[in-house]
């Protein structure tokens, strides 16, 4: 581990809140920078109005701090990550700002002009994502430009992500990707989720996480509805901005009493549903690195994905594991559930060998070690500059 001096005052800006199940950033995020507080750095985590009561609070020794917004979806992260930015440059003595996500990059701009380094963390290319068109993904676009200028350094967490900054921008980036919580196979299952929706310990299909279109639910459902089987199929994960989305998952799930919607699940009643499944699925258009599917290996349960890069970083080096679908292929994809279904204990032993290189290979130790690195790289350059003491680290 990098040696270090002083403990470092940290802002994080770019999230709804910490605790927040919405999506796997903010899951992350909480196990990261609680490891980071634990080490005595001194963390304040801004957040959205509608995820945090209190206008400051605590949580695992992070300072939550409640920043305004306005709420409408098409600048709401961009309202957000603007106002804590001014608070951040303006009323606190950071020595890094960490943004997270390419819209709050944009405004690495004003922590460059205050002298405060930024730390930008991208966990994919949101443009691409369906909800942004035209004028959205315009300024997205001019968001990535702006932060590849501007940050004092960027984090990315996989190799895909990696490669296209550098083709795209000549960028040296730095590869962190999300470590994963150790699972305890000795934990008693959560009856109450698996009554609560008629379900069987390994003897459901489950798809894990956000419920809008790039992850391609809507293949899921149509390619199990081909399946011949007593299995049910969860579709687990809350809405956020695409109720209208979600309302076709359910109308082309309508006629197949074996789809069940159990909206967002945390907890004990989320472990459950990753061990007890038969299988996971994810047949995303577009990922990041998928805590999802970082979570499902963890547990041992045997996986489906569709053949994109930040997939075959997690699985192509596993022996045996032969579960690549092409996106959008919804024959290739009944083809795949068939195949695991009859050969359930095969794909078993594969789950095994991918929790053991995930153990291995994604330790949120060692993300926090490389984290804290480039924290304290940032802020030499900070106060290697005319005024600053450089003894201080």
């Amino acid at each position: 581990m990098y040696t270090v001096g002083r403990p470092l005052r940290v802002a994080v800006i770019g999230m709804r809140a910490i605790p927040c199940n919405y999506s796997g950033i903010e899951r992350a995020s909480e196990s990261l920078y609680s490891r980071l507080a634990a080490r005595g750095h001194a963390i304040t985590v801004y957040c959205r109005p509608d995820y945090l009561e209190d206008p400051e609070a605590s949580y695992r020794g992070l300072r939550l701090l409640r920043m305004p917004t306005v709420k409408r979806k098409s600048i709401e992260t961009l309202c957000h990550a603007f106002f804590c930015m001014l608070h951040g440059i303006t009323s606190e003595r950071y020595d890094v700002i960490q943004l997270h996500a390419l819209a709050s990059g944009t405004f690495s701009v004003l922590g460059r002009l205050a002298s405060i380094p930024t730390v930008t963390k991208i966990h994919g290319l949101d443009w691409q994502r369906a909800k942004w068109n035209g004028l959205g993904c315009m300024v997205l676009r001019h968001a990535e430009r702006s932060l590849v200028k501007h940050s004092s350094n960027v984090i990315v967490v996989s190799k895909a992500l990696q490669s296209y900054f550098s083709q795209e921008y000549g960028l040296d980036t730095v590869c962190i990707p999300n470590g994963v919580e150790r699972s305890d196979s000795r934990a008693v299952l959560d009856r109450g989720v698996l009554d609560e929706f008629n379900l069987c310990a390994g003897r459901f299909i489950a798809y894990i996480g956000r419920l809008v279109p790039e992850k391609r639910i809507e293949d899921l459902i149509l390619a199990f509805g081909r399946v011949a089987t007593p299995y049910r199929l969860v579709i687990a994960g809350e809405t956020g901005y695409t109720d209208t989305y979600v309302n076709h998952l359910r109308c082309l799930a309508a006629a197949d009493a074996r789809v069940v919607f159990t909206g967002l699940q945390k907890g004990a009643a989320l472990q459950t549903l990753y061990r007890a499944a038969a299988a996971f699925v994810l047949p995303s258009d577009l990922e990041g690195l998928p805590n999802s599917l970082l979570e499902c290996m963890e547990h041992a349960t045997p996986a489906i994905v569709s053949d994109i890069a930040p997939h075959r970083e997690l699985l192509g080096s596993i022996t045996g594991y032969d579960l690549f679908v092409t996106p959008r292929d919804v024959e290739g994809l009944t083809e795949r559930l068939v195949r695991l279904l009859r050969h359930s204990e095969r794909y078993a032993e594969v789950a095994v060998r991918a929790q053991a290189f995930v153990r291995q290979c994604y330790s949120w130790e060692h993300s926090t070690d490389l984290t804290e690195e480039v924290f304290y790289r940032a802020a030499r350059v900070q106060y290697a500059r005319p005024g600053y003491d450089k003894q201080v680290l």
